[in-house]
């Protein structure tokens, strides 16, 4: 029995990861007459042709399943990214709706707030327009009361006048009085100082013609003449008595001429000031009257567009918190929206991506299921193939046994051997493989703590994440804040302005000036009065000592008195003057005014008018016959009179029309 030589090689060469090449069939030398050598040579070639492919589709199936863990990996990272990228959105969408959320409680709390200030307003109106009734009421009484003491003002001023018209003309016949009286006094002083030196000349006349003579006779005469001189100078001065009471009379005329100078001085300021109150009031009146109109009309406003404001100030006040607001809401919508387009773009990528990644679990699926089923099949043929391989071996070991006992001594040794040289390296080769098999599973397992370690290491990124996500909500709300802030600190700045605005506009008349009470201006005031008290004391206490003097000196006026009454007089005369100047030129442009206003309303209106005294004045028209056919006002009385009486055909024809 002859052996054949042949070179067994492994059907698979695990460096290069590629089946290797079949090695070619060697030239087997069998004896002749041998049956069974054909069967074997036959199922070996069977036998090697079933590991290679079970050894092919082994290496295929672990490719097939490293490529798939691979992707499996992949795609389990791409899954926690997306699931990580979906959970921030998650967190922007549950903090934008929280946001929402706030935003429509506070909405409902300024909704709130804006119901209860327009009760409070309207509250407020209804106050302010029964206040507003309460104030015209006071107005009209006070006008009424205004013009009442208008009206006792100008009666109490005409009756002055004409008090004063008739102390001028006492006056004027005074001073005439008093000049033809002080001519008179001056003749009878000096026709006294001559029949002073007369009579002193008469006596020592008499007493040179008594020692010289003593004649009765021209005595008698002498004493006739002097008792006639006595008798007239008892005369003289009785009537020197009498003009010196007419003078005092007339200093006490004057005295109550000049009181009443200074009193017509102060009615004629009170009248000014009456005229400049009277022209307040009728600004005032103008002014409060188109305060109203713009109340009235902005409170119309407010109620026709239901806005629950009480003045336009605070009305502007809401608007300018309105547009600070917005502004803010515009500049925080400016921030969110690129935010949130942002955030839809990542949202519309992660469905794009959770999408692509189901289909490619779904296709894997159905690899897996594939592959799973091809693992199945590809076991059940190997487990043919290893009953095979068993069945073949223990045919094989009936062979030999066969060779051996029916060959008897003639059995091939070598391929014995050879035999045996392949079931040890089958068995070489199933420790490889299970060597392989072992360090695929602690790769596995390292695979398995990297994902788990990766696991780790995204949860901390995620809790990292969700911390920075807490900062940037607590960060929006502080600038939420900020906004506000400022928001009020503008709104407080335009109202300071407002403010420095309205305390500039106060009238200086409603300023109150404080000093000192030992000032200057008060010590010269009080040296002043003190210097005037004592000048008016020392003139008591002299008038006192020239009245107590009369009976030795006679009733007699000082010159300096005489001649600070003319003074006084002159004085007074030029003011009259000028106040007589001053009341014609009035007179004059009243009149000039007055015409020039009837031939106005005479032209326009075709009425002409008639200033009467007392304030009345008549209307006439033009094609009137005569002055019975007109109409008096009294603007005093407020009254309307028909001229003529009521018999008249005038009155009867504007009483039918009246009525």
């Amino acid at each position: 029995m002859s052996q054949s030589t042949s070179s067994v090689q492994p059907s698979y060469d695990f460096l290069a990861q590629a089946p290797s090449p079949a090695a070619p069939p060697q030239q087997r030398l069998l004896p002749v007459g041998m049956k069974a050598s054909h069967s074997t040579e036959g199922l070996r070639s069977e036998l090697n042709t079933v590991r290679y492919e079970l050894s092919t589709l082994q290496d295929e199936r672990e490719l097939e399943r490293i490529r798939h863990e691979k992707e499996l990996r992949v795609l389990e990272a791409k899954c926690e990214e997306q699931a990580k990228r979906a959970d921030s959105v998650e967190s922007d969408k549950t903090y934008l709706f929280n946001r929402q959320k706030e935003l429509s409680e506070k909405l409902e709390k300024v909704k709130d707030q804006a119901t209860n200030q327009k009760v409070d307003l309207e509250r407020q109106v209804r106050w302010l327009k029964s206040e507003n009734t309460d104030l015209k009421e006071q107005v009209c009484d006070k006008q009424g009361d205004i013009q009442s003491q208008d009206r006792q003002y100008r009666r109490y001023v005409e009756e002055l006048k004409t008090r004063n018209e008739s102390l001028e003309k006492m006056n004027s016949e005074l001073k005439g009085d008093l000049e033809t009286k002080s001519h008179s006094l001056q003749e009878t002083e000096t026709k006294l100082a001559s029949k002073e030196t007369k009579i002193s000349n008469l006596e020592t006349e008499l007493l040179r013609v008594k020692a010289q003579t003593g004649d009765l006779e021209t005595l008698k005469i002498l004493k006739k003449e002097l008792s006639e001189q006595v008798t007239h100078i008892r005369t003289l001065e009785s009537t020197n008595r009498k003009l010196s009471s007419e003078v005092k009379q007339l200093r006490d005329y004057n005295k109550s001429i000049e009181i009443l100078e200074e009193e017509k001085q102060s009615l004629e300021v009170k009248v000014r000031l009456l005229g400049e109150v009277r022209q307040e009031l009728a600004e005032t009146q103008l002014r409060v009257s188109i305060l109203q109109d713009e109340k009235n009309s902005w409170g119309s406003f407010f109620e026709s567009e239901g806005l629950e404001f009480d003045s336009p100030e605070s009305l502007a006040r809401a608007l300018i918190q309105e547009r600070l607001e917005k502004a803010s809401l515009l500049e925080q919508a400016g921030r969110i929206n690129p935010e949130l387009v942002q955030k839809e773009t990542l949202i519309e990528e992660l469905e794009g991506n959770i999408r692509s990644l189901r289909e490619e679990l779904e296709k894997m699926g159905e690899t897996a299921s594939r592959d799973t089923k091809a693992r199945t099949r590809l076991e059940r043929q190997r487990a043919l193939a290893l009953k095979e391989a068993q069945f073949l071996r223990e045919q094989l070991q009936s062979f030999s046994t066969e060779e051996t006992t029916y060959m008897q001594g003639n059995y091939d040794e070598q391929k014995a051997k050879r035999i045996e040289e392949l079931e040890k390296m089958l068995e070489k080769y199933k420790k490889e493989n299970d060597v392989l098999v072992a360090e695929l599973t602690k790769r596995e397992g390292t695979d398995i703590g990297e994902i788990m370690g990766r696991k780790r290491h995204r949860e901390e990124d995620g809790a990292e994440n969700e911390r920075n996500g807490e900062l940037v909500r607590k960060n929006r709300h502080l600038q939420d804040e900020i906004i506000q802030l400022r928001n009020t600190i503008l709104l407080s700045k335009k109202e300071i302005d407002s403010l420095h605005i309205r305390l500039e506009s106060l009238e200086k008349t409603s300023t109150r000036i404080l000093q000192l009470k030992d000032n200057p201006t008060s010590r010269e005031e009080a040296i002043k009065v003190a210097t005037l008290d004592s000048l008016r004391k020392e003139n008591a206490s002299l008038l006192a000592q020239v009245e107590e003097r009369t009976d030795q000196i006679g009733k007699v006026i000082p010159i300096h008195t005489l001649n600070n009454l003319r003074g006084e007089m002159e004085a007074m005369e030029k003011v009259i003057g000028e106040k007589e100047k001053r009341m014609t030129r009035l007179k004059e442009i009243w009149t000039a005014k007055s015409l020039e206003f009837r031939e106005a309303v005479y032209s326009l209106l075709g009425y002409k008018l008639d200033f009467l005294p007392n304030g009345r004045v008549r209307v006439t028209h033009m094609f009137a016959g005569n002055e019975d056919q007109s109409i008096e006002f009294d603007g005093e009385k407020g009254t309307m009179k028909v001229a003529g009486g009521p018999d008249k055909q005038y009155e009867k024809t504007t009483r039918a029309q009246r009525m």
